[in-house]
């Protein structure tokens, strides 16, 4: 940005300017968190692997084409992935009770195990993070969710927001059950 650009904004802008650097910066640093989690799995397993496991895991049963849908490949490449999935015992298919043509692609117990590891080195790892804050984490507790909020608020993932409160995804993929604060299916 030239010296120019940055004279023109606000103080409240060169702020907002500062935490989107820094959250730029952290967004890095967990993926980087998120990668090693992952490579830590009992099992080998792929991000796009890990991917499936966690959208089955959030949002129940998926068909491979909205599992396809939901990574943003084809169907094809969504299958193959399911297929290596089944091979390790991490997901099995089922019959759809609501199309008995379709078959539905569910989590076993040996891949909320796999979930449970990762998210286990991914939590330990965020705590290692957090502990390293020099002021009581309370406040970027707060902040956090406050930013949290922000997001849902100002329209960002409008599709994701959309199938994580029941509603019909725009690709006409199945609804996806209503959300706990948690990222994790509501009671």
């Amino acid at each position: 940005m030239s010296p120019k650009a940055k004279s023109t904004f606000q103080p409240d802008a060169e702020a907002d300017l500062r935490a989107a650097q820094a959250l730029l910066d952290l967004s890095r640093v967990l993926m980087g968190i998120t990668l090693r989690a992952v490579a830590t799995a009992p099992v080998a397993l792929t991000v796009p692997q890990h991917r499936v496991l966690l959208t089955i895991a959030a949002d129940g049963p998926r068909r491979v084409g909205t599992l396809a849908d939901d990574l943003g490949v084809n169907q094809s490449n969504a299958s193959r992935i399911v297929d290596r999935l089944v091979s390790q015992g991490l997901v099995h298919r089922t019959r759809d009770r609501e199309d008995g043509r379709a078959s539905l692609v569910e989590l076993t117990r040996e891949g909320h195990d796999v979930l449970d590891a990762v998210g286990e080195h991914r939590l330990a790892a965020l705590l290692d993070v957090v502990s390293r804050v020099p002021e009581d984490a309370t406040g970027l507790a707060v902040a956090l969710e406050q930013l949290s909020a922000a997001t849902e608020q100002g329209g960002f993932g409008e599709d994701d927001r959309a199938q994580h409160h029941g509603e019909p995804s725009p690709a006409g993929g199945r609804s996806r059950p209503p959300r706990s604060p948690r990222g994790r299916p509501a009671p």
